[in-house]
């Protein structure tokens, strides 16, 4: 008697569970009946359970359409709304926002610039963060000016930038702005003592590249200052270059000799 392989399937509600009552109902004679009602079971089973679900499948297709949406022709259209667009024999350009005729502010104030003004301001209000802004990026675009009519803008950062820009002609040509002349000093002797401990422009896109040749990667970025911290033998960096293996060449060269 060989015994059936078996293997766990799903339970159907409607068939009803044989009764074993003898050892002889699991002769060999019996399996291919047993095995085909269960599987005809089975099968009838999925079936029923498909006719269950294709009903209302179709009733949620059919809830779920988009709809069109509806117009209508106006005849007088044409006549209402007449239009007013010509066509350019040339493209049509906007203003960048980078133009130095509008009010783009492209400086923002760093951590030094905050503290100078909250200095400046400590007794009473007499200059807003916005203002303060707006001088310093007119203050740098006229020297940038000053520089280019004199002839002096470096293709490359290799030397200290100068300041052209004079106090006198920054406050006529800032006039406009309505900031009192004492302001209007502090605030351009604060740029200037900047811009000289920086000896470059502090507007970003002011500032020339570096040099081709120039391979430290760091000079395209603002440098940080760090504190000085003392050197000892334990924390020198070695490194491993051709001055470390000749240098460790002549200590074996000079050991070996010794021993010798």
């Amino acid at each position: 008697m060989s015994r059936l392989s078996f293997r766990p399937r799903p339970l159907d509600i409607h068939k009803k569970l044989p009764i074993v009552k003898s050892v002889k109902e699991f002769d060999d004679e019996e399996v291919p009946a047993t095995a085909a009602s269960t599987r005809n079971s089975h099968l009838l089973r999925i079936a029923t359970e498909n006719e269950v679900h294709q009903t209302p499948s179709k009733a949620s297709s059919s809830s779920q359409e988009i709809p069109t949406p509806q117009f209508s022709v106006v005849d007088t259209y044409e006549r209402d709304y007449t239009p007013t667009f010509t066509q350019t024999a040339s493209y049509i350009r906007g203003r960048g926002a980078r133009a130095e005729i509008s009010e783009f502010v492209e400086y923002d104030l760093d951590n030094e610039d905050d503290g100078w003004l909250e200095e400046f301001n400590y007794e009473g209000k007499t200059l807003t963060p916005e203002k303060f802004e707006i001088i310093l990026f007119k203050l740098e675009v006229m020297d940038h000016k000053a520089r280019e009519r004199a002839g002096v803008i470096t293709p490359t950062f290799g030397s200290p930038i100068p300041v052209l820009l004079q106090l006198d002609a920054a406050e006529e040509a800032l006039q406009p702005l309505c900031v009192r002349y004492p302001v209007f000093q502090s605030v351009y002797n604060y740029w200037k003592l900047k811009r000289e401990q920086w000896q470059k422009p502090i507007l970003r896109r002011l500032q020339p590249p570096p040099p081709v040749n120039d391979t430290n990667p760091y000079n395209v970025f603002r440098p940080r200052e760090r504190a000085h911290r003392l050197h000892t033998r334990r924390m020198q960096r070695r490194e491993n270059n051709v001055q470390s293996f000749e240098k460790l060449r002549q200590v074996t060269f000079i050991a070996l000799s010794h021993v010798t």
